[in-house]
């Protein structure tokens, strides 16, 4: 039990600490508790303060609201006074002793009541002691308990916290210092007080400099600034007149102070030369700041790589610019240059005044840059002075308007070529025309001349329709006095002509053959560049691949196979052969041997004229149906060329009803009522009779024919085999009504629409023979798989479809056979190797190259 006389005391020093710092938390803990709300008030407080509520409230509303929070800090911190009970060091002894098993401190203080005189009771005391004394030994301090949910259940404290936290960070300690503003009296407006000043240069937008801050602009030397920088000066406090400025930079009369509001003076100049600036008040000086202008530099540009021509009569202009602080234009201008143009022929008389010509050269995306490389690629043709001697002349400007030239520069201004003599010719006209409109008359008649025998010169009716029609305009204008008004009209309408006659409407790959070869042989003759070489074998290489595709398909259609007619002994050459002569072609035109080069050529050509296709004989059984079938597929070719005979007899009778009209015409008709050209006319009107004679021969003998070749598809159609299908028949009655109608307009004298129907009745026939050769192929099929039928009857009896015996498991049965002798193995490996040479060749038209391919696959 206690006794009252007991030392309260510890001697334990580590206990004497355990039990200080137990009582100092609960020191903390009891003040918490009981300020609490008076922290959160004040933080609340503090925080408004700060984000700015003094300058929302007068000072009456400031002081109100003040006194309100004295009132409440008051309040509140007299109710934590009153509730407040300081810990004593036996509450902390009472803290520590709790946690502790057997409360060993409140044990030590206890002493022995009974059993003093006995000396084992005594030893069993000594012993409970010590017990006591280890289990106090183990004594640790108790941390407070600062939690104050149950004080403050609405978590104001935590809100109050958040708050003063925000304050802190975004308005530091703007708070006090604010309500100082908002409780001093008022002493009416006032301006800066104290004379200060400040100032910036601000470079050009162009320039892309940043501005300068003349007061953190050290006085160790002049300041480089690009000239037009903008100087502002401004100057706050004191009377305008205690303040002077002088510079030395604006090139003009100096800059001045002037009050722009009160108390403030700015002024404002640029930077044109060097010098300085200095800024004084009452004869002290403020600043002085020294500039050197940098003078902007004119742009320059050159012409990076001479003018030369690409593809497709394309003009290449690839130039170089420079400036300071950037080129933000560019153009170049190009005018004839008389002094180099052969005044000959077209060109003789002077030129008409004309217009540079200007053209936009090309800007980098990025924008306006000191450095500029550009490639202008584009289409001059059309211009007056496409294939002419000009000066060009190249232009920079930059951002203030500065220009720089690179200089005349002679060259030639490229255009497209024309090979076809009446191209070029149609073209030569059309720039002595656009020369000057006073060769109307000279155009006018050589055009003419062109025109007046135009079978096997025109291959296109429309061009000749065109360029008589450009020629009937041209001479009633040039009669009335016009023909400047109807120049640049008539130059459109002969270069469309001319573009139709160098084109065409080129629908087969013959076609689009011949003319690469004719191109490419007028360039070796009349010496082109090597580039012009190089474009046009690239262009007979695809028309060379084209054709060979165009007769694999034709070949299949047909139901025929493709296979070259075979020449004199030594003179054959596979396809390979055909690309290596091509390439020694243009490696002689690259070396300057036109000759040999054409001599390649001439003999390339006619390696491909001797190419064809030939149809295949069928042979072993059910050949007479093969044969029946064969023989209506070579009758419909025959009636398809007979047909095509007669639409080109066709066109050449529509040229001649064109110029027997114009003849017809008399003197209504402009282009052969001319002054000076009676001569003609009376030519024309000799040979009028005669053409009208023979307009109506014509006709009737195409009518005649065409109603021939009408019979005989009928009689076709009522022939066809039986395995010919409905597609076939469907098509061979639709052949036989254009037919019909292309006699009916021949015998009208309409040949502009019987060329119509006879073009609808040669896609009719090859749309039969399109059907008639699928028709055929399915025939072919079902007679294999005869064949099939017949191979798995002679497997059953022991035989493969070559005769051999099968052995017991399906394999070839014994010895005769087995192993090949060496020629055959030779042979077998020479041929897969020659089947796969061939299928590497990617010039073969595909079909060729996906059944090789199906071959390959099978080993």
């Amino acid at each position: 039990m206690r006794q009252s006389g007991a030392d309260d005391d510890p001697k334990d020093p580590k206990l004497i600490g355990t039990l200080r710092r137990t009582r100092a938390g609960m020191v903390v803990e009891t003040l918490l508790r009981a300020f609490w709300p008076l922290g959160s008030l004040v933080a609340v407080f503090w925080s408004v303060i700060a984000f700015g509520l003094p300058e929302a409230l007068t000072r009456v509303q400031m002081y109100a609201v003040l006194a309100v929070f004295a009132a409440a800090a008051l309040y509140l911190a007299w109710r934590g006074f009153r509730g407040l009970r300081w810990p004593s060091a036996r509450d902390a002894r009472d803290r520590v002793d709790a946690t502790l098993a057997g409360t060993p401190l409140a044990a030590l203080e206890d002493a022995q009541a009974l059993g003093t005189e006995d000396a084992g009771a005594r030893a069993v005391w000594a012993a409970h002691l010590a017990r006591m004394r280890r289990a106090a030994s183990l004594a640790k301090p108790v941390p407070p308990d600062l939690r104050l949910a149950s004080r403050d259940p609405w978590a104001l404290r935590l809100a109050a916290l958040v708050l003063l936290g925000a304050a802190l960070i975004f308005a530091g300690g703007e708070g006090l210092r604010g309500v100082g503003a908002a409780i001093k009296p008022a002493t009416g407006p006032q301006v800066a007080t104290g004379p200060s000043f400040e100032g910036w240069a601000e470079p050009p937008a162009y320039t892309g400099r940043p501005t300068l801050y003349l007061p953190d602009i050290r006085p160790e030397g002049p300041v480089s600034v690009p000239a037009g920088t903008r100087v502002t000066i401004r100057v706050y406090g004191g009377e305008g007149s205690d303040f002077a400025l002088s510079e030395e930079v604006s090139g003009g009369a100096p800059a001045a102070l002037a009050e722009t509001a009160p108390g403030i003076s700015s002024a404002e100049f640029e930077v044109r030369r060097d010098g300085g600036v200095t800024l004084t008040r009452g004869g002290g000086a403020l600043g002085h700041w020294s500039f050197a202008a940098e003078p902007d530099q004119a742009p320059t540009i050159t012409l990076a790589q001479p003018v030369e021509p690409v593809e497709a009569g394309k003009t290449r202009i690839a130039y170089s610019a420079h400036d300071d602080h950037g080129v933000t234009a560019a153009r170049a201008e190009v005018t004839l240059d008389l002094s180099r143009v052969d005044r000959r022929y077209g060109l003789a008389i002077d030129p008409a005044p004309r217009e540079p010509m200007v053209i936009d050269l090309p800007m980098p995306m990025t924008g306006a840059g000191t450095e500029v490389q550009e490639t202008l690629v584009d289409d001059f043709s059309k211009s007056p002075y496409a294939g002419l001697p000009v000066t060009l002349t190249l232009t920079a400007e930059d951002a203030v308007g500065q220009r720089g030239d690179s200089g005349p520069i002679a060259t030639v201004l490229p255009g497209r070529s024309f090979y076809d003599p009446i191209a070029a010719a149609l073209i030569e006209q059309r720039r002595d025309l656009l020369w000057s409109p006073a060769n109307a008359t000279r155009v006018t008649r050589v055009l003419r001349a062109v025109t007046y025998e135009p079978e096997g010169l025109f291959s296109s009716p429309r061009a000749y329709l065109m360029t008589r029609a450009a020629i009937r305009q041209l001479a009633g204008a040039n009669a009335d006095g016009k023909a400047a008004e109807v120049t640049d009209e008539v130059a459109e309408a002969l270069w469309q002509a001319a573009l139709l006659i160098e084109d065409g409407s080129l629908g087969s790959a013959k076609e689009r053959l011949d003319r690469a070869r004719e191109r490419l042989s007028e360039a070796l003759r009349n010496d082109a560049s090597d580039d012009e070489i190089a474009r046009l074998m690239d262009e007979l290489r695809d028309a060379t691949r084209d054709y060979m595709e165009q007769m694999a398909r034709e070949a299949i259609e047909r139901g025929e196979q493709q296979r070259a007619e075979a020449p004199p002994p030594g003179q054959t050459m596979s396809q390979d052969q055909i690309q290596e002569l091509m390439r020694q072609i243009q490696e002689l035109s690259e070396q300057g041997r036109k000759a040999e080069a054409e001599q390649l050529l001439s003999m390339l050509q006619q390696l491909l004229d001797n190419m064809q296709m030939q149809i295949t004989q069928g042979q072993g059984d059910g050949q007479g149906q093969g044969s029946q079938g064969q023989q209506t597929m070579q009758g419909l070719a025959d009636a398809l060329r007979e047909q095509q005979g007669l639409a080109d007899e066709s066109f050449q009778e529509l040229q001649r009803r064109f110029r027997e009209n114009r003849m017809g015409q008399g003197e209504g008709d402009p282009m052969d009522g001319q002054p000076g050209e009676n001569g003609e006319q009376g030519q024309d009107q000799a040979e009028r009779g005669q053409g009208r004679g023979e307009r109506g021969q014509g006709a009737e003998e195409l009518a005649r024919r065409q109603e021939a070749l009408r019979q005989l598809m009928d009689e076709m159609r009522e022939g066809l085999p039986g395995e010919a299908g409905e597609g076939t028949r469907e098509a061979m009655r639709e052949a036989e009504r254009n037919m019909g109608e292309a006699r009916d307009r021949l015998n009208q004298g309409d040949a502009s629409g019987a060329l119509d129907q006879q073009a609808e009745a040669i896609d009719r026939l090859r749309d039969g023979m399109r059907e008639m050769a699928e028709e055929m192929r399915g025939a072919e099929n079902g007679q294999q798989q005869g064949e099939g039928q017949n191979a798995q009857s002679q497997a059953e009896n022991g035989r493969d479809p070559l005769g051999r015996p099968l052995g017991s498991r399906g394999g070839i049965g014994g010895q005769d056979g087995m192993v090949p002798d060496a020629d055959s193995i030779a042979r077998g490996r020479a041929l897969l190797d020659e089947i796969r040479r061939r299928a590497g060749e990617q010039f073969r038209p595909q079909l060729e190259l996906d059944y090789l391919r199906r071959l390959l696959d099978q080993f």
